[in-house]
């Protein structure tokens, strides 16, 4: 462990990755090896959450649309509307939550990846045991400054895990490679 990060968690509300004082994830701590330096911590984008939610905002969007035309002929129409209204506000709480819950830890040895809310799942892999670290940008990723980074320990074929929307990618991925020359 390193020297000055304390080991007083900082409570943290349901769904989300608890931080240490000093900024590192609970379960990275708990996961470090002897002597092993945390070299970045990342999260998705907060655009992120717009993302995810974004078709359902539409749908819903439509789905309102269509109740304030028939507001005129039906009575439920407005009823049709605030439920429209509570699935839009339920689906950005849930992307939020799934946000919160996702975080990328590098280390001078390892990367690391924490996601998922009801059933959290952490992936880890050697530096020097990975083949492949990829970036890719679309054109909103680009526009955007953001981008997945994903990770293989396979020469072909599917990478293995990404840190996804990641903000400034190019930046991180450079922080990667330059943690993977030192190995």
């Amino acid at each position: 462990m390193t020297a000055g990060i304390r080991r007083t968690p900082v409570r943290a509300p349901f769904a989300t990755t608890a931080i240490e004082e000093s900024g590192v994830p609970l379960f990275a701590a708990s996961m470090l090896e002897p002597a092993e330096i945390i070299v970045g911590v990342f999260r998705p984008s907060l655009l992120w959450i717009a993302f995810r939610s974004l078709r359902w905002l539409l749908a819903v969007c439509c789905i309102a649309v269509l109740a304030i035309t028939l507001g005129a002929l039906e009575p439920w129409s407005g009823t049709v509307l605030q439920m429209a209204t509570a699935v839009a506000v339920a689906r950005v709480v849930v992307a939020t939550t799934e946000w919160a819950s996702r975080v990328y830890v590098l280390t001078d040895r390892r990367v690391l990846r924490r996601r998922g809310v009801l059933a959290p799942t952490v992936y880890s892999a050697n530096l020097n045991a990975l083949r492949r670290v990829e970036l890719l940008q679309e054109g909103a990723d680009r526009a955007l400054r953001t981008g997945t980074i994903t990770f293989s320990t396979r020469s072909e074929g599917t990478w293995d895990a990404a840190w996804v929307m990641v903000p400034r990618a190019r930046e991180v991925l450079e922080l990667v490679e330059s943690a993977r020359r030192k190995r």
